[in-house]
């Protein structure tokens, strides 16, 4: 039977066996407002606790807005950060085009950096993250989110082998990682359509605003017996909670 990496969010392990299969990769996809960078940073920090240190890729959102939007949901990564057992990757600057602003020198950092936008090479980001999470002997790793992509890699064949190099290579280090991208259209799973293809396990968030109700769905979960009916899930002042017996 394989490993599974537990994910410590609440009413989600019983979901999918116990866990994540270990060293895999798995999509969350989901629309705007469904909590999906909140379920990747609780994946994170419920690793730490476990005694899993974490490592987050960001390429949209600035690492500080990501640290008060955790507070908001009562997780403090930034003492995670200081203890080192977090480091957060942060490319945003890149996405938007600031040229005169970097935290750090963009080389292996003790804490979060940021790369400038004539530093962005999926390569370079790949071998940077696999080093950051050598240096903290990370286990799990979270990509937020992929379709910022877009915005770096214009040629549609350039942008899907670079989805499969981040897959590769983190799967190759034994990494157990959640790659979040996000739907159109209610009836697709991901916005590239190659990332559920290339993941062991697919998650889709989904918000109802006429029930005012969130659901969550296994797609997909290699090595794991799962329902495939949405789930309800809250997200509360603690973080996300998936709703025992509460199946559409």
């Amino acid at each position: 039977m394989e490993d599974k990496t537990p994910t410590g969010i609440e009413g989600l392990d019983e979901l999918v066996g116990g866990g994540f299969p270990k060293g895999r990769s798995i999509v969350v996809s989901g629309g705007c407002g469904t909590g999906k960078t909140t379920f990747g940073m609780q994946y994170l920090v419920n690793g730490i606790k476990n005694g899993e240190n974490g490592i987050l890729l960001t390429l949209e959102q600035h690492a500080d807005e990501l640290r008060a939007d955790a507070k908001a949901y009562g997780l403090d990564i930034k003492k995670y950060e200081d203890a080192k057992q977090l480091i957060i990757i942060d490319t945003s600057l890149s996405r938007i085009g600031i040229k005169d602003y970097l935290t750090q020198v963009p080389t292996l950092p003790d804490g979060s950096f940021s790369l400038l936008p004539n530093e962005f090479d999926i390569n370079r980001i790949v071998k940077i993250l696999i080093e950051a999470a050598k240096s903290i002997d990370a286990k799990r790793v979270v990509v937020d989110s992929l379709p910022a992509l877009d915005y770096m890699i214009s040629e549609s064949v350039d942008l899907r082998r670079a989805l499969i190099h981040i897959n590769y290579e983190l799967k190759n280090q034994g990494l157990t990682t959640l790659l979040i991208t996000e739907a159109l259209e209610d009836d697709n799973i991901s916005k590239h359509g190659v990332e559920e293809y290339i993941a062991d396990g697919v998650i889709i968030l989904r918000a109802n605003e006429a029930l005012d109700t969130r659901t969550i769905k296994i797609r997909k979960m290699r090595t794991s017996k799962h329902t495939l009916k949405p789930t309800t899930f809250e997200l509360t002042s603690e973080g996300f909670k998936i709703k025992k017996n509460k199946v559409f």
